[in-house]
C-alpha cells in the first residue's frame, strides 16, 4: 500500500493539497479542449469535522458553483453552508515522486469563516479512506492508502 509521510508542523498535521473540479466537470473541460483549473492549497487534518471544508477563495478560483445548501453544526452554533463537488489530491511531501491520494468526486463544505494558515480542513470523509499513522516523538505523520 502506498504511504505518504509528512513532518508535523507547528502543532498541526499540515500538508499541501491540489483542488480541482470533480471528475464529471473535469471530463467536460477536457472534451471541450479547455484547460482544467487547479488550485494548490494549504491543508490541515481535522478529525473533528466529518466533511472536508474549503475556504471560499479556493472555490472561487476553481469557478465552481454550489451543488446544494445545508446546515452545519459548528462550535458557534448551527450555520447555513454551501456544498460543492471537487477533486482533492494529496501528493507526496515536497512534490517528491510517488503515488498521490486522490478523491476525484468529493463533496466539500465551504468554510463559513476564514482560517489562519489553512485553506482546507481535511475531514473524516477523507481520513476514513486511508490509514492515519501518527508518530509524535519523530514529529511526523503518514497516510497509508
Amino acid at each position: 500500500m502506498p504511504l505518504l509521510t509528512f513532518p508535523i508542523g507547528a502543532h498541526e498535521l499540515a500538508l499541501t493539497v491540489l483542488l480541482g473540479p470533480s471528475r464529471p466537470v473535469t471530463a467536460a473541460y477536457v472534451t471541450s479542449g479547455r484547460p482544467v483549473p487547479a488550485v494548490w492549497a494549504a491543508g490541515v487534518l481535522d478529525t473533528g469535522t466529518n466533511i472536508t471544508c474549503v475556504a471560499r477563495p479556493g472555490l472561487r478560483r476553481l469557478g465552481l458553483v454550489p451543488t446544494r445548501r445545508s446546515r452545519s453544526q459548528t462550535a458557534s452554533g448551527r450555520v447555513a453552508v454551501r456544498l460543492f463537488r471537487v477533486s482533492l489530491t494529496i501528493p507526496p511531501a515536497g512534490n517528491a515522486p510517488g503515488a498521490s491520494l486522490t478523491f476525484p468526486d468529493l463533496e466539500v463544505m465551504e468554510l463559513p469563516q476564514p482560517l489562519s494558515g489553512a485553506e482546507v480542513l481535511i475531514g473524516m470523509d477523507v481520513l476514513l479512506g486511508c490509514k492515519l499513522l501518527l508518530d509524535g516523538p519523530a514529529r511526523q505523520f503518514a497516510l497509508e492508502f
